[in-house]
């Protein structure tokens, strides 16, 4: 495809090889010492990391969330009266939302710290589904500047959280724990479109938006509580 075309030809340095000379850094050196190098964690020892814990927490929460929240406007802007080209404006937008912020969410995980980052990002999802749940869905505009704000604060819990998964995980154990994230991700997601179908169908949006900033407070509060935890442990990981 082209972007696999545009990937190969442009995507200079490798990340890959980023990632090795990082490996090769004091502050890797220390990580890699604090265990056996020979042999990546049990399954149980890693998701005794509280780092894995609220990494798969918040990718888990805010996929949902998101998921719930968004893939059920189409059907509430149609119900409003809405024309087919505002719905795909409004699908464009949060799309636009999800992805466009990635530079930036990137480097603020980095200038700022993973837990701050995904504090911020449960903020403005929280934000989001309050402006798209309680404005008039006869105001196509505020509810598609809600769904655009939706894919922000999702982008930030996702970077932010994918980071603090790979700060916690040796190189032997990325790409399991990694595959799954990935899974699990994918599940909240169908499970996120089902439940918000159901909860739309029966309460309506507001209630749909106002489940969805309930629920996203769960990564803000555990990153608010364990921040001082982790920070304890901050000469091994010093990103938090």
């Amino acid at each position: 495809s082209a972007a696999a075309l545009l990937n190969a030809a442009l995507l200079r340095p490798d990340p890959l090889a980023i990632a090795r000379e990082l490996e090769g850094q004091p502050g890797a050196a220390r990580e890699a010492a604090s265990r056996p190098v020979d042999r990546a964690r049990t399954f149980g020892e890693l998701l005794g990391d509280l780092r894995v814990q609220i990494a798969l927490t918040t990718l888990m929460v805010s996929q949902f969330v998101m998921i719930a929240t968004t893939s059920t406007s189409p059907v509430y802007l149609h119900d409003q009266g809405h024309r087919v080209g505002v719905i795909g404006i409004a699908v464009a937008l949060h799309l636009a939302g999800m992805y466009v912020s990635s530079p930036l969410s990137g480097w603020l995980s980095d200038r700022f710290g993973r837990l701050p980052m995904i504090g911020l990002g449960a903020l403005v999802l929280i934000a989001a589904v309050m402006l798209a749940g309680l404005s008039p869905g006869t105001n196509g505009p505020l509810v598609i500047l809600g769904l655009f704000v939706n894919g922000i604060g999702w982008n930030l819990a996702f970077v932010a959280g994918s980071a603090l998964l790979t700060d916690a995980l040796a190189p032997a154990e990325r790409a399991s724990i990694q595959g799954l994230a990935d899974l699990c991700m994918g599940l909240m997601g169908a499970l996120g479109s089902a439940v918000g179908g159901m909860i739309l169908g029966l309460w309506g949006f507001a209630i749909l938006n106002a489940v969805g900033a309930m629920l996203t407070f769960g990564p803000l509060v555990v990153t608010l509580l364990r921040r001082p935890t982790l920070a304890t442990a901050s000469a091994r990981t010093p990103l938090l």
